[in-house]
């Protein structure tokens, strides 16, 4: 791999903190709803700039509501999940409704908490088994909120507070294509991971991403993006499959639809 400069473009980055892992979400910060110091440009981050131009031309993520569908299947095929999200203008605000793991699950955050059920029983009635099959014991309640406002928010939330980006754009190869590529290393509170992001050399649309817990072993997993989910101006990257970085085993696959945008 080499490094190359970037072009130059300034671009506001969001401010907000919601950084995951792939498939092991990380808490989020209130705290960061404020807004963070300007990060000195540098190529990897002008790169980073491009991508969200790209995905993102007129910065509707995070500042107005967003809805989608979402629906993922396992390494067989099998529906894994299949749910209606929100995401409210300010990030906090957050619901899902739909099924997950065979049950189905409502779950809503605010400024002021969080709420579920599942298959029509409360949060609070359920049995501490069921809590942790649907991921309702991690990150005080937040762990949907905090997962899905990374994942579904890609490319506008590589660059949040807690990344420290490399300056370097890197050039290498992404599912045999070239590409050009950032390495972000994240800190400790917000998942402490080291991730690759990988865009077309011309648009700089997001091509996928890889995330190592301890990249000398090869650990973690890494996501291959294709076509976009296309609403109101903002276009996200479709369908997600998913592989693990050592075997290249398939884990499964997403895909975001239909995409609406709130005034």
């Amino acid at each position: 791999m080499k490094t190359r400069p970037a072009f130059q473009l300034v671009f506001p980055l969001s401010t907000l903190l919601l950084a995951a892992a792939c498939g092991d979400a990380r808490p989020s910060s209130e705290a960061g709803a404020a807004a963070a110091e300007p990060a000195e440009a540098t190529p990897a981050l002008d790169l980073v700039a491009r991508s969200v131009a790209f995905h993102d031309p007129e910065g509707v993520w995070g500042s107005r509501e967003v809805s989608m569908s979402w629906v993922g299947t396992d390494g067989e095929g099998a529906e894994r999940v299949a749910v209606d999200l929100e995401f409210g203008a300010d990030e906090r605000d957050f619901a899902l409704s739909g099924r997950y793991r065979g049950s189905t699950i409502e779950y809503a955050t605010t400024v002021d908490g969080w709420s579920a059920s599942v298959d029509g029983i409360a949060e609070a009635d359920l049995a501490e088994a069921d809590r942790e099959r649907m991921r309702l014991h991690r990150e005080d309640g937040m762990f949907w909120r905090s997962y899905y406002g990374f994942l579904a928010g890609l490319p506008m939330k590589i660059a949040d507070p807690g990344a420290h980006v490399a300056p370097d754009i890197i050039e290498t190869t992404f599912m045999d294509r070239e590409v050009l590529a950032v390495r972000i290393t994240y800190d400790a509170e917000v998942g402490g991971d080291t991730w690759y992001f990988y865009f077309e050399p011309e648009t700089a649309q997001l091509a996928g991403c890889r995330f190592f817990h301890d990249e000398s072993a090869n650990d973690g997993e890494y996501i291959v993006f294709e076509g976009l989910s296309e609403g109101d101006g903002l276009r996200l990257p479709r369908m997600r499959a998913w592989y693990v970085n050592a075997d290249g085993r398939h884990l499964g696959t997403d895909e975001a639809g239909m995409i609406r945008v709130g005034s």
